[in-house]
């Protein structure tokens, strides 16, 4: 599929991105001059889902930071596509830069001079855009390095073995343990990903990904070793993070006699409630902590009341997004830690 581009642009930047067309063939429809982005996007931007990337140059916008926030949240709402801001004077909008990191827009390109320009709009369309990282270093590079602190003598034990699991069919299991390894892996824990289920999900990633190499029938991604249960691997890891599908009383029995720990993916609708009161009986023996994704804020609070140790995922469309959920993991994971806490950037 050809990626489309929509790009909201002052006029003195209106050829900026050209280059993505000449050298990727990336379609781009350009709207240049000055815009209400809030008015837009709840507005107009319905008619425009089909691209695969918004490109706003925050010279063509004239909402208030407020409002620009407003517009991201509504923006995150209705739609899948990356939203990438251009920040032309960084130091007159750090504020705002700061505000967007916070609401999980790390896509932002900050450069002034043409080949770091590219360099960054490329980065922030690449399968993984702009990490986290990345951006704060260059908002705050003084404190832009990660303070970790584990080590593999920090946990409580060798092997920690998570089982990821789901209450039904697309819930999100594989993409929450996908998402947990490299949260992991991030902070420099050793980590591998188990296929525990009939899916073969992992035989098709390397032909999609670029960068990912696979050896015998190990695939090596971003820190993570991805394995399927038949794997010869003899490294040592910190977790083993099984993906085991949907859950059944196979499943129950193995984490609980094999496991360390459990996340139970689900997505709080209505008719999953009494399987989740169960399943989380059943499974009380070892710390548990529920996912739901997929459930509107309107509708968390009644879920809160209901059930401790849950958590709300937020839109991962990256397989390999370790930073959008990461107080979701930093707390799944603090039960294996010996001071119990997580330290972060």
């Amino acid at each position: 599929m050809q990626m489309m581009l929509l790009y909201l642009s002052s006029n003195e930047h209106i050829n900026m991105l050209d280059f993505l067309n000449d050298e990727l063939g990336i379609i781009i429809k350009k709207l240049s001059g000055t815009f209400s982005l809030k008015q837009f996007i709840i507005g107009d931007l319905r008619s425009l889902n089909h691209f695969q990337y918004i490109v706003v140059d925050l010279n063509a916008i004239k909402d208030s930071y407020s409002e620009i926030m407003d517009a991201v949240s509504a923006y995150k709402k209705m739609f899948t596509s990356r939203l990438i801001y251009y920040i032309e004077d960084i130091d007159i909008h750090r504020e705002l830069a700061f505000e967007l990191v916070e609401n999980g827009i790390f896509n932002i390109v900050t450069a002034n001079d043409v080949e770091t320009l590219k360099l960054e709009f490329l980065k922030s369309i690449s399968d993984l855009g702009i990490c986290k990282r990345e951006i704060m270093s260059k908002l705050a590079p003084d404190n832009s390095k990660m303070n970790t602190g584990l080590k593999s003598n920090d946990f409580i034990k060798k092997e920690i073995k998570i089982a990821v699991t789901g209450l039904q069919h697309r819930v999100g299991t594989t993409t929450m343990a996908i998402n947990l390894a490299n949260y992991l892996a991030r902070m420099d824990v050793k980590v591998c990903y188990v296929e525990a289920n009939d899916h073969d999900h992992l035989s098709t990633l390397p032909a999609f990904y670029e960068g990912m190499t696979a050896k015998d029938d190990i695939i090596l991604y971003n820190g993570v070793k991805y394995l399927t249960l038949h794997s010869e691997c003899h490294d040592e890891f910190d977790f083993i993070i099984y993906d085991m599908g949907v859950i059944d009383n196979r499943i129950i029995s193995a984490a609980r006699n094999n496991c360390n720990g459990v996340i139970l993916c689900a997505t709080g609708k209505p008719y999953e409630l009494s399987d989740i009161a169960e399943y989380r009986d059943l499974l009380d023996s070892i710390p548990i902590s529920t996912v739901f994704s997929f459930v509107a804020e309107t509708d968390q609070h009644k879920h809160l009341k209901r059930y401790d140790n849950i958590h709300f995922s937020n839109y991962t469309p990256n397989y390999f997004d370790s930073e959008i959920n990461e107080l979701i993991w930093s707390t799944a994971i603090k039960p294996f830690i010996k001071n119990q806490e997580v330290k972060h950037e």
